[in-house]
């Protein structure tokens, strides 16, 4: 900076002289050398400009050069940009996050008090034995059912739940027994000052319940929530013992049922056992065709070809050699009932398991079946004709082998030659003492007892009351 000055002092001397006049020195402008005016300015403006290059070119001239106009220029825009940016986050996102966080903790918490303080759960009714050949017709078997105190019970497990609020709640109410049932749920209105009774109905899981040999303590789960606000809010929850008894026990139900209308659980038409029996069937019936209430040539009625089609399971099974053997002790209360598929494997049965034996193979070939009760026995029957009201009756354990004493015989020198039974058991015999049986039964009044009687398959199936699945 300081030769610019000594140039611009320079400058002004030798460009005036005594009077300034033509850039002459000397008086007047006399006897002066000339100077070019031009390439003093254009040395001048050089300088300049070279030292204000030189003044703004350090690092901290520039910085401050940027800072100064980045303030005054972009600073305000960039803020105000920063500002709307933040503002349409917190409106698209953060507004809703920050409402549900003061939900959850806030009204969350209101609403869940205000349920727990109105409303009121307790466990109404829980069945202390749960009999599993039942277990998935306790709707049905339980239907309307009335207890000793008058009420009406929904069986298994029931909860009430009383509104003590001033306006009208939705309730759902789930239960389940862990490693045995799914959730099932019951949903109602409970309106204020008034109580509601919630069933929901068990359904057991075959695949699980089938390996249940013995009586089994487990839990039946119950829960209440109510629905606010599109969510459910819990307000009761319980827990109550039970026993789980096995699939093949005739268990004891609750006065005012009568189990005896179940025995077609038993009757299981569709398992491979029985419907292989088929092809042993065909090679006893003309043309080894099996003919389910159709004429087979030569008969003159329905009543012989139906005849003759349970003529062919009844040889088919006595050539099993299966045993007449009473149960042994069940282990839970009830009668011991092994399903038919027990039977064939292992080739024992009672009497009311060889009926029910019979009935799955006449069921599987599409007969109209009978299941007959009588005090202490039971024995089949079957429609003649498909819908007629004629029925035919069979003692079914004439085909089994009993083991009673049997009478030798013997050669004059002593010599055993054979042994004679003391019963020889032929369809013919079974078919006449059946229907005997049921003659007498009637003669006796012996229908009258609720215990005893006639079940007719089809309309068990008709009113819901299905097979069991047993493998």
């Amino acid at each position: 900076m300081k030769f610019f000055w000594i140039l611009v002092v320079a400058f002004l001397v030798s460009c005036s002289g005594e009077n300034g006049v033509d850039g002459k020195s000397g008086k007047d402008g006399k006897d002066g050398a000339s100077v070019d005016a031009d390439s003093i300015a254009a040395e001048i403006r050089k300088e300049l400009a070279q030292s204000l290059w030189d003044s703004i070119n350090g690092k901290t001239n520039v910085d401050s050069l940027y800072t100064a106009l980045f303030e005054e220029s972009f600073g305000e825009v960039w803020v105000d940009s920063l500002r709307k940016a933040i503002r349409d986050s917190l409106t698209e996102s953060s507004y809703d996050s920050l409402y549900q966080e003061l939900y959850q903790t806030v009204y969350d918490d209101i609403y869940s008090k205000n349920a727990i303080a109105k409303l009121v759960g307790y466990n109404y009714f829980s069945k202390d034995d749960i009999n599993l050949a039942f277990a998935n017709q306790y709707p049905l078997m339980y239907k309307g059912f009335i207890g000793s105190n008058g009420d009406t019970l929904q069986v298994p497990v029931s909860v009430a739940v009383e509104n003590l609020g001033f306006s009208w709640d939705k309730v759902v109410v789930k239960a389940w027994i862990p490693g045995y049932t799914d959730t099932s749920s019951v949903t109602d209105f409970v309106n204020s000052g008034e109580i509601e009774h919630f069933g929901p109905s068990l359904i057991f899981d075959i695949e699980k319940i089938r390996d249940i040999t013995a009586p089994t303590q487990v839990l039946i789960e119950t829960r209440a929530y109510v629905y606010a606000n599109e969510r459910e809010i819990l307000f009761y929850s319980n827990s109550e013992p039970t026993t789980l008894h096995p699939m093949n026990v005739r268990g004891l139900e609750y006065i005012g049922i009568n189990t005896k209308e179940w025995y077609p659980v038993w009757v299981t038409p569709n398992m491979d056992s029985i419907t292989a029996i088929h092809k042993e069937l065909q090679k006893k019936l003309p043309g080894e065709t099996v003919k389910a209430y159709q004429l087979y040539s030569g008969d003159m009625s329905m009543i012989e070809s139906s005849r003759r089609v349970v003529k062919a399971v009844y040889e088919v099974l006595k050539e099993k050699g299966i045993r007449y053997v009473n149960n042994t002790d069940a282990g839970s209360p009830g009668q011991k009932v092994k399903y038919p598929i027990e039977v064939l494997r292992t080739l024992q049965a009672n009497c009311i398991e060889g009926v029910l034996l019979f009935a799955s193979i006449l069921e599987s070939l599409g007969m109209e079946t009978v299941i007959v009760l009588v005090p202490g026995h039971a024995f089949l029957g079957w429609r003649t004709d498909e819908g007629s009201n004629v029925v035919d009756f069979l003692e079914t354990t004439r085909t089994w082998q009993i083991d009673q004493p049997s009478q030798l015989i013997t050669s004059e020198s002593g010599a055993i030659v054979g042994i004679q039974t003391a019963i020889t058991n032929t369809f013919e015999d079974a078919l006449k003492q059946g229907i005997e049986a049921y003659d007498e039964a009637v003669e006796n009044g012996t229908f009258e007892d609720e215990n005893n009687g006639l079940i007719f398959v089809k309309e068990a199936r008709e009113k819901g009351i299905m097979p069991n699945d047993i493998k």
